[in-house]
């Protein structure tokens, strides 16, 4: 995910025209690319949401607790849709920089140079000290390596960190980029919505044989899709004045109103391994309505006074380490139960100092690898990126396209 949230600029700066001033024609100019200060915000939620997750769910035994940690455990059970948030963040980022860059001849070098800068760096150390700290992990680490990770579970390989959502994500843009860079944005359009009812059928399919792992990319990539859709229809709209027309409010309150009634599927009885595998199925589609429902309405309504929380400095703040923070804190939480041993039933001042101890090694640690590695890491771009020129290809393609 790249380091800034772009979003499309005013129409002014994708005009083109007669200007009388000086009595020529002015070429179009290539839209801008601005930050969404909220995205940052959005970026740290998530990455709580995840946090909580771990710490307050998945390693946590209902019944030893009173009713504040149990009730803390219920909320923390959703904190896994955080990887939603991520997903469709990262879509519309990704897409929005992709069409802003699809007609330079440097296209693919650019794009697979700043992802290589951006995740590679902090992938491999943490890489690394699961290889060498985390016990049986080798198999899991070499899938991690090649990327397929999201995959093990059809190895027969037990799964130990978050490298799987990575995984998707840098499969999806293995193939998007070229969809993006050979057909015109209406057709992008009608692209995201494919992949993303594709994802959302097979789910129904694999719920109809009990199925309901969602870590394969086929079943987990309608996030990304949404994300690249709200992305189509803002550089669809950025010349038109005002912007928020990029998406119209009627669509986004459907997607939200859909994605909770899915959402609340999750709550109906189920006598069968079958039966909650189409809850499941229909949950993880409301989550990925109500995820890409709420970043559309920000990115549409940025700068809203309504929307100060997005902007907070607790959120922003954890938007700028998100990444990090996402990638340690599980090991993290591993390293201190491995040293301190499980939590005694009940006692609070245990819970508490174990929240409080993971929560801020994993900021400390984050806060480290973001400026002595991915800063220094992103830094290297001035050397490998190469000048952008319009592309005679590109254009070849845009002319069949129509």
């Amino acid at each position: 995910m790249e380091a800034t949230q772009p979003a499309f600029a005013s129409p002014a700066d994708s005009s083109a025209g007669f200007d009388r001033s000086i009595g020529e024609t002015v070429k179009p100019r290539k839209p801008r690319l601005v930050h969404i200060r909220e995205l940052d915000g959005i970026r740290g939620m998530a990455a709580l949401m995840v946090f909580f997750h771990h710490l307050c769910f998945t390693s946590i035994r209902l019944s030893d607790w009173g009713p504040g940690i149990r009730m803390l455990y219920h909320l923390s059970s959703y904190g896994s849709s955080g990887v939603d948030l991520f997903f469709v963040l990262s879509g519309f980022l990704i897409t929005s920089l992709l069409i802003q860059d699809r007609d330079s001849s440097a296209y693919y070098r650019n794009f697979y140079w700043k992802r290589v800068l951006r995740i590679l760096p902090l992938y491999i150390l943490c890489l690394v000290g699961v290889y060498l700290f985390v016990p049986d992990s080798h198999a899991y680490v070499l899938l991690a390596a090649l990327f397929v990770v999201n995959f093990a579970q059809v190895f027969h390989v037990a799964s130990t960190g978050p490298f799987w959502t990575l995984a998707i994500e840098e499969q999806f843009y293995l193939l998007w980029p070229t969809v993006v860079r050979r057909r015109s944005v209406p057709q992008l359009v009608r692209w995201s919505v494919g992949i993303g009812l594709s994802a959302v059928i097979l789910r129904l399919a694999a719920a109809s044989i009990g199925h309901h792992n969602y870590d394969l990319t086929f079943l987990h990539c309608d996030g990304l899709a949404i994300g690249a859709f709200v992305a189509c229809r803002y550089s669809q709209r950025s010349g038109q004045s005002p912007p928020v027309a990029a998406i119209p409010t009627k669509w986004i309150a459907a997607a939200f109103v859909a994605g909770v009634v899915l959402f609340a599927c999750i709550f109906l009885p189920y006598s069968s391994q079958r039966e909650f595998a189409f809850m499941a199925a229909a949950y993880q589609t409301g989550i990925s309505l109500l995820a890409g429902s709420v970043i559309a309405f920000v990115i549409v309504h940025t700068g809203a006074r309504y929307l100060a929380i997005f902007r907070s400095r607790l959120f922003t703040f954890f938007g700028l380490i998100s990444y990090a923070v996402y990638m340690i804190h599980t090991y993290v939480l591993m390293a201190y139960d491995h040293l301190r041993g499980p939590l005694s039933p009940g006692n609070l001042t245990a819970y508490t100092i174990r929240f409080v101890t993971v929560l801020g090694i994993s900021v400390l640690l984050s806060l480290l690898t973001y400026y002595l590695i991915e800063r220094p890491a992103l830094s290297l771009r001035k050397y490998v990126l190469a000048p952008s020129h319009p592309s005679a290809s590109f254009k070849k393609t845009e002319a069949a396209n129509g």
